[in-house]
Order: structure tokens, then C-alpha cells, then sequence
């Protein structure tokens, strides 16, 4: 049986109509009048978009709308759409069917606002006193779907969430008019509900379905950039069987999707579809979880390794060496004052003194110099255990992108060939904690002969002996060749 193509009413002018606005344009050029230079072509309105293929028969501004099943970016302006709105939804109550609709919104040319408006566009509802705006919440703002969609709405989730590249994400908002009567200015409640499809982190609709008071009308509400295949698509695939099923069987193809019509085996593949959606539905939202999980834990540690100072430094620097298994103590805490290192850290047996610097330029030669004081006077120190030496962490040029700092903080010959503690910088430290490594990290504090604990190392394996007077030097050297 041959299908006919569905017919949806669409709020603009037809394609000659903009061919012609066009031609002038390029004629007069400069000279053109300023309301012709202000005409731009909808993206619906496109040449290139086919509707044959894609199902549909266009009923522009200016057709007979009575029998559409769909409104497309419908106007409420008199002369441009208004009237054909109209018929259309009087035709869909007449039929007792649900007159759906699609009304992208957002400013697409991002032009300036005033400060006193927080919105960059609205959409009136003509048949009430309702309005929706949006307002855009900035670039990277993550959104998911809504909980309890149905199955048309959840398919329309997933493909706007896969829409590539991502439309721009805005909050939406339902508002009432302002009317001017003899008795001066009364506020209009809005009217309907407006149910959110994907909503951001703080639960703000970006994608939403307004539903009218009397339930006639279902109107959705997506970010100006989406693609119109996308939404056809959907439309044709899920929103008209789901919600308008009588436009798809007087297109006669109610027979390929009405379930008690389908064979065996289009309803196992049908199930099986489902099925898969589903799951990656529930897969989706699982690894977002997962992953503001992991930026939650994640985020502190790398603010206080790449731009941290004082105390915010340190307990990033002790967070990241305790992930590797090293015991850490602050000595701040243990003493009560600043008068020592700031950390002690231990593993396998080995102990180290560590301090913990930052420098907003260039590193200073006196950050190294405390922690030779520091292992100096550690031993005088009341209750001190047994150190084998120090380690200077440095955080470096923090007030420059990561990327642009020294890996080297210090050049000078004399310093360098004098230097017998190891230098860390906490570029290499956050390198080694991002891929998990902690051999690395024990290895930049110990140095290259600590790999794993002694108990996982073979039987027939040395473990490191404990150190003996006289030995500090010998194990020093190791960190002046680095």
C-alpha cells in the first residue's frame, strides 16, 4: 500500500516567498530597504531540507492548515501564521486528537540584552494568557533526562542528548501575561504545565512539553539550533504514533507500527529495540553519576595541586601521597605549631621529612633551604623518630596555566650540584596521582629502589635494609643525578 505523505502546518512563508527575499537582497545590496535587509530565512524554511523523504507534506503561511497533525514553529501574529494556527487546532479538537506542536526557542543571533532582562527570548501561547521564555546558562552546562517520561518523551531525551554538535542549553520558564484593563494593570497566571524532558543538575527544564488547561494542546519546547530532521524524525518514528495515531493511519501507516498487526518477528525486534533504548537510558545515567562522582573527589585534589598555597596545598600534597600508600603525618597538627617540616611520611620503613611550598613566579632558593633547616633541627626535637632524609614539594609559577610552567624549577649549577634532597614539583606529582600511579609517587619521595611493599616483593627479592649511620649520604646521591 502506498503512504501518504503526513501533512503539518508550518509557521512561515513558503519557499518561493524567501527565494524572492533573497534575490533582492543580493540585487539592492546596501541599498535595500531596512526592513529587507533585516529578513532572514528560518532554518525550516531551508531549501535543502526534504520533506518528501522525510514523510511530510509542508502547509506554509497562506494553506489550508484543518487537517495538519502537526504545528511547526507556529505564529500568533496576524497576516503571518496566526489564522492557520488557528485551523489547525480547531481541526485536531474536532477530531477529538491531540494538537501537537513544536516551537524551538532561543536567540540564535546572540545579540545583546539589556541587564534588565535575564531572558534571550519567549514564545507567546496564543489561545491563553502564557508565555515561555528561556535563558541561556552558559557553554558546558550538563543536562539529563527527566525521571517518568514516557516512551515518545524518552525517545526525544536520547536524541537530543546524542544531538551532535550539543544545541545551546537553556532554562525555561512558564509566566503569565500582563493585562492593561480600566482598572489598571493585572498580572495573568500562567496556564498548563510545563512538564521538563531534560532539566540541568539544579532540576531547570531546557527541553520540556507545555500542556494547555483543557489537554488539546501539546506543545514542545526545544533549544533553537536543533536540527529539524532530528525532531521529523522523532515525530514520525514516536511523537504521531504515540500521541496522534489517527494521522499515521490516514497516511496508512498505522499498519507497519499498530501492534496487534505485527508478526512474530516484528514484535520481538520491536521489543528488543525497546529494550536496548532502555538500557542505554539506564547505562547513560549510571556512568553520569559515576563521572560527577569522580569530578566530586577528584576537583579538590587538583584545585590544591595546580593552584594551591599554605594550608589548601598541603592537604592536597598529603591527599595524593596517602593514595599511594604512604602514612602521612601533618606535623603542624602532631606539634601543635609551625615549627618544623609540615609533613612526615613514611613507607616500607623509611621515613621523610617533607615541605611544602608554593611560589607565584620563579622558584625561590630559600624554599629548599627551610628543609635543610628543618632536618637539621628535627633531631632535637622532643619524641622525634628516625629520618633518612627530606623532600622539597614546590608549586611553582601557580598563577600560570599548568601547561606553561617549568618542569625544572631550579638551574643554577651551584644550587643543583649542592642540592642532596629530592625536588618535587607538583606537576609531576599530579601526573603520577591522574593515571593512578603509585609506584611513581613513592618513587619521586623514596626514590628509584622503592617500587612495592616488601611483602609483595619475591622471596628471593632483598628488602631495602633499615638505615644505618653514615648511610644518608650514600642514599642521597640518587636524588642529586635526578
Amino acid at each position: 500500500m502506498t503512504r501518504l505523505p503526513i501533512p503539518v502546518h508550518v509557521g512561515s512563508e513558503p519557499l518561493d516567498h524567501w527565494d524572492d527575499i533573497e534575490a533582492r537582497q543580493r540585487q539592492f545590496g546596501e541599498e535595500a530597504a531596512p526592513w529587507l535587509q533585516k529578513q532572514r530565512r528560518p532554518a525550516i524554511a531551508s531549501p535543502t531540507l526534504d520533506w518528501a523523504a522525510l514523510g511530510f507534506e509542508p502547509r506554509w503561511v497562506g494553506f489550508d492548515t484543518a487537517d495538519c497533525a502537526v504545528a511547526l514553529q507556529p505564529s500568533i501574529f496576524s497576516g503571518h501564521g496566526a489564522d492557520e494556527f488557528d485551523r489547525f487546532r480547531q481541526g485536531a479538537e474536532s477530531r477529538g486528537e491531540t494538537a501537537l506542536v513544536i516551537s524551538p526557542i532561543g536567540d540564535l543571533e546572540d545579540k545583546p540584552r539589556s541587564v534588565l532582562f535575564r531572558h534571550d527570548d519567549s514564545v507567546s501561547i496564543g489561545q491563553s494568557h502564557t508565555s515561555v521564555s528561556s535563558r541561556p546558562i552558559g557553554k558546558g552546562a550538563r543536562v539529563r533526562a527527566a525521571e517518568d517520561l514516557g516512551d515518545a518523551d524518552g525517545q526525544l531525551a536520547l536524541r537530543m542528548l546524542s544531538c551532535n554538535p550539543a544545541p545551546i542549553w537553556r532554562s525555561l520558564s512558564l509566566s503569565g501575561a500582563v493585562l492593561e484593563t480600566s482598572n489598571g494593570r493585572v498580572q495573568h497566571p500562567g496556564e498548563g504545565a510545563l512538564l521538563p524532558i531534560l532539566e540541568t543538575e539544579l532540576g531547570e527544564p531546557v527541553v520540556a512539553v507545555w500542556v494547555s488547561p483543557d489537554e488539546v494542546e501539546r506543545r514542545y519546547f526545544v533549544p533553537g539550533e536543533t536540527p529539524w530532521p532530528l525532531l521529523l524524525g522523532w515525530l514520525l518514528e514516536q511523537g504521531l504514533p504515540e500521541f496522534v495515531p489517527g494521522a499515521m493511519r490516514r497516511a496508512r501507516r498505522q499498519l507497519a507500527t499498530d501492534q496487534t498487526l505485527m508478526t512474530r518477528r516484528e514484535r520481538d525486534v520491536r521489543s528488543a529495540l525497546t529494550k536496548l533504548e532502555a538500557d542505554y537510558a539506564a547505562g547513560r545515567g549510571e556512568l553520569e553519576r559515576q563521572l560527577e562522582e569522580a569530578q566530586g573527589a577528584a576537583s579538590a585534589v587538583r584545585e590544591g595541586l595546580l593552584y594551591g598555597t599554605s594550608k589548601q596545598l598541603v592537604g592536597a600534597v598529603q591527599a595524593v601521597l596517602e593514595s599511594a600508600g604512604i602514612t602521612v603525618v601533618d606535623l603542624d597538627d602532631m606539634l601543635g605549631d609551625t615549627k618544623n617540616a609540615d609533613l612526615l611520611c613514611t613507607y616500607d620503613g623509611r621515613s621523610r621529612l617533607v615541605e611544602v611550598k608554593s611560589a607565584s613566579g620563579s622558584a625561590p632558593e630559600r624554599a629548599y633551604q627551610d628543609l635543610v633547616r628543618h632536618l637539621r633541627e628535627w633531631p632535637s626535637l622532643p619524641g622525634s623518630a628516625p629520618v633518612e632524609g627530606g623532600a622539597l614539594v614546590l608549586n611553582h609559577e601557580h598563577r600560570s596555566v599548568p601547561g606553561e610552567r617549568s618542569r625544572k624549577p631550579y638551574s643554577r649549577p651551584e644550587f643543583l650540584a649542592a642540592q642532596t634532597e629530592p625536588i618535587v614539583t607538583t606537576l609531576d606529582l599530579f601526573d603520577a596521582w591522574r593515571e593512578e600511579d603509585a609506584i611513581t609517587i613513592r618513587r619521586l619521595l623514596f626514590g628509584a629502589r622503592l617500587v612495592t611493599p616488601a611483602a609483595t616483593q619475591p622471596a628471593d627479592t632483598p628488602t631495602t635494609p633499615s638505615q644505618r649511620p653514615g648511610e644518608s649520604e650514600r642514599r642521597r646521591r640518587w636524588f642529586r643525578s635526578g
